[in-house]
């Protein structure tokens, strides 16, 4: 008799289960139809044979704030916030819920929720910038500051000390010998990647040779890295350690050569001034007892036109 009420529990469960998955994804369905009378509707339902959905709560909450259902989209963004959902998801219910309250003027309550998004990693300045339901707030104070953050969330690198260390690079240069008028080349350096990587185009004067360097800070050590492929494409070099210390970006490494032996390099930046580079890269195959200059560059920024 035991043995036959378990199982009828568990038949009941499953279809109590398999019954629910059906309303989910029904509504899913209409939600994702922007049908969102018909998914509020069904989310309701839905939510009766299992309350603790945050996904559908978050869900309901939306399709009500379409409808302009205000108040509701409210409350069930804090049911689902109750839930403690995932960090990806709250920053989702947390900007629906500062735009509900936004909407509904309430706009300390707004901010609140947006500063808590923020601190969960919330980047959408378009929206911020952009949605009507933000209109009540734009004109306010702090709301500067929110856009700030959210900049900063969407390109990190912009705001990183560290990575704004080769800043001094970016321009348009000629590039000669050092201590000479002889021209070697031309670069553009600028800014790439949401400012997380510094593109280097490299063109020779005199000969048909044109090149392309990737800088960055390379996460995995927290220093700089240079990488480098000239038109020749044979091989791809790459600059390791790079700091910046003394007013110069400092790549000092080991590697070997085609013959196994270690060479050390020094690849210096140095920044003379803003409107010159010195670019100095020297070897030693001796452990450093000797050094033999590779190449020796000055940069001189090209004058824009008035």
């Amino acid at each position: 008799m035991m043995v036959s009420l378990i199982a009828a529990v568990s038949v009941f469960s499953q279809n109590s289960a398999a019954s629910s998955g059906k309303l989910f994804s029904a509504a899913d369905s209409l939600f994702r139809a922007l049908s969102w009378k018909l998914a509020a509707e069904s989310y309701q339902k839905a939510l009766v044979k299992e309350p603790g959905n945050a996904l559908a709560l978050n869900r309901l909450g939306f399709s009500c704030q379409n409808l302009g259902q205000y108040d509701r989209a409210i409350e069930n963004y804090i049911k689902a916030l109750q839930k403690k959902p995932p960090q990806p998801m709250e920053v989702v219910i947390q900007s629906r819920l500062a735009r509900a309250y936004a909407k509904t003027d309430q706009k300390d309550k707004s901010f609140a929720a947006l500063n808590r998004a923020l601190d969960l990693g919330y980047s959408n300045v378009i929206e911020l910038e952009t949605h009507a339901e933000f209109e009540s707030i734009r004109k306010e104070v702090q709301f500067a500051d929110v856009v700030k953050r959210a900049t900063n969330n969407s390109y990190p690198c912009m705001g990183d000390a560290k990575v704004r260390e080769f800043d001094f690079w970016i321009g348009e240069w000629d590039a000669y010998v050092t201590g000479t008028s002889n021209l070697a080349g031309r670069s553009k350096i600028e800014m790439a990647s949401g400012g997380c990587m510094i593109l280097e185009s490299w063109t020779s004067a005199g000969a048909p040779f044109n090149g392309k360097s990737m800088n960055f800070v390379d996460p995995s050590t927290g220093k700089w890295k240079q990488v480098w492929i000239g038109s020749g494409g044979r091989n791809v070099t790459e600059f390791l350690n790079g700091e910046y210390r003394d007013g110069a970006m400092r790549f000092e490494f080991e590697s070997t050569n085609p013959q196994g032996a270690k060479v050390s390099t020094h690849f210096y930046f140095f920044n003379q001034s803003p409107d010159q580079v010195r670019q100095f890269n020297e070897t030693s195959q001796d452990g450093g007892k000797t050094w033999v200059t590779t190449y020796d560059f000055t940069y001189k920024r090209l004058k824009q036109s008035p």
